[in-house]
């Protein structure tokens, strides 16, 4: 990541999958709780700024959602600002890579200050992991996307409109990781890593489709770069 050192505020995504069929949430962003759950010097080193609106839940009512009405949640990894909020739930199937679900109740020192185990270690949660690559529903695709952490997954969504929506999670933060051999500022392996980015760019190039990245406010269509929206932003 480029002005390493530099101190900057950036955001993060949950993102709402709608059908007749199941209504499904992949990540949960960072905990509404944070000032509780997260370690002291975690919270002065990378502070969330969140108003009481901005609450997922909050988010969720004001589009007509509940919690409760969430079938699925898939985390693309159990970093604290993917999964903060998975307490919020307790009704809904969550999928997770085994291999992350692994490296997040064991970590090892490198990796260890991102994960906050109280905030998807829950009582009464239904975890299923994920071996690979799968077609969770159709026209819904995890796709294996390692390097910033071990067990890290994206997210391809077939829509009527955009065609393939892929959701990359953190297996790109910013376009300056699409465009040049710029890596992020925190992974697990480089190799993967630029392994992952080179596979998302592929897929979506052979699908004329549309990315999401992660900690960005922009996205990135087959026809280049476009802004993305403040609040709520809608793919059909």
């Amino acid at each position: 990541m480029k002005d390493c050192g530099r101190i900057v505020k950036i955001p993060y995504h949950a993102y709402l999958i709608e059908d007749a069929e199941y209504t499904m949430l992949v990540d949960t962003g960072s905990s509404v709780r944070w000032k509780e759950l997260h370690p002291k010097e975690m919270q002065e080193s990378s502070p969330v700024h969140m108003e009481e609106h901005e609450h997922l839940d909050r988010i969720l009512e004001s589009i007509g959602f509940s919690t409760t009405d969430v079938n699925y949640v898939i985390n693309t990894h159990l970093h604290y600002d993917h999964c903060g909020n998975n307490e919020m739930f307790h009704k809904a199937t969550f999928h997770v890579n085994e291999a992350e679900l692994a490296h997040a109740i064991a970590p090892g020192w490198w990796e260890a200050p991102n994960y906050i185990r109280a905030v998807f270690d829950i009582p009464g949660l239904k975890y299923e992991t994920v071996r690979g690559g799968l077609e969770i529903e159709p026209g819904i695709r995890i796709i294996p996307t390692p390097g910033h952490s071990e067990g890290h997954q994206s997210v391809a969504v077939q829509l009527e409109k955009t065609g393939w929506l892929v959701i990359a999670g953190d297996a790109i933060f910013l376009r300056e990781n699409v465009e040049g051999p710029v890596l992020p500022g925190l992974y697990v392996d480089a190799r993967k890593y630029a392994r992952s980015v080179y596979k998302l760019k592929r897929f979506l190039d052979a699908n004329k489709g549309t990315m999401i990245l992660s900690h960005s406010r922009e996205y990135l269509l087959s026809v280049g770069w476009k802004q993305m929206e403040e609040g709520i932003q809608t793919f059909t």
